[in-house]
């Protein structure tokens, strides 16, 4: 293939059988011709986003924007974008969903008020994403510290158990020592200036994995 990326059906001369290169991989049929199905795994992220009353006007508002600036670029990279909301409690805000249009609807029901109950809403996601296959991320984006950091750990730990990637993003008051505990591995927690918070939601797509791919006989 000459170092280019992709798949080949090479057919040799000497053989009625035909081969499947895929980058440096061979696959050739043995005996009877050989069935293979290429599968894209399913790739989903839901954003999990502080609306507690510390979040009240311009934060909110820059949240809402990195919102939709994230699901275009996760978008792109093929992926479904689930949101959730937290505050005193958690609410489901909107579905898994490939429609941008359909998430700006839904962010009109973010309203800030009360305290931050994160374990919570890191259960609601983990609950969400446990039954799907592939590739599962979870992105939190706060601007201080979970009601109780302990329970927010150990819910963190459950999804994490499950292999579900978690990302986080705070602002002001956010302990960045939590965050990066809270992250699958430290450099995927940090802490920003909350006059950039809706660019740092937004770049935090760049840190989304690359949704796997199987091969399946």
């Amino acid at each position: 293939m000459d170092g280019r990326r992709g798949i080949e059906l090479a057919k040799s001369d000497r053989s009625s059988g035909v081969s499947i290169v895929i980058g440096d991989t061979t696959l050739k049929p043995q005996g009877r011709p050989t069935s293979v199905r290429f599968e894209k795994q399913v790739a989903c992220v839901y954003l999990v986003v502080d609306t507690s009353g510390s979040m009240a006007g311009g934060k909110l508002e820059q949240a809402k924007d990195g919102i939709i600036d994230f699901a275009i670029d996760a978008f792109r990279k093929e992926y479904s974008v689930g949101l959730i909301s937290f505050n005193t409690t958690a609410k489901h805000i909107c579905e898994p969903t490939y429609e941008v249009r359909l998430l700006k609807d839904r962010i009109r029901e973010m309203h800030s008020m009360g305290t931050t109950n994160m374990a919570e809403a890191i259960k609601m996601a983990h609950d969400c994403l446990r039954p799907l296959a592939g590739t599962r991320v979870i992105v939190i984006a706060t601007d201080g510290v979970p009601d109780s950091v302990d329970n927010a750990l150990r819910e963190g730990a459950k999804a994490k158990r499950d292999k579900i990637d978690i990302i986080t993003i705070g602002t002001d008051d956010a302990d960045l020592e939590f965050l990066r505990k809270l992250a699958t591995r430290a450099e995927l927690g940090k802490k920003v200036t909350r006059e950039v918070f809706s660019r740092a939601i937004s770049d935090t797509s760049r840190l989304l994995p690359s949704p796997k791919s199987i091969i399946k006989r």
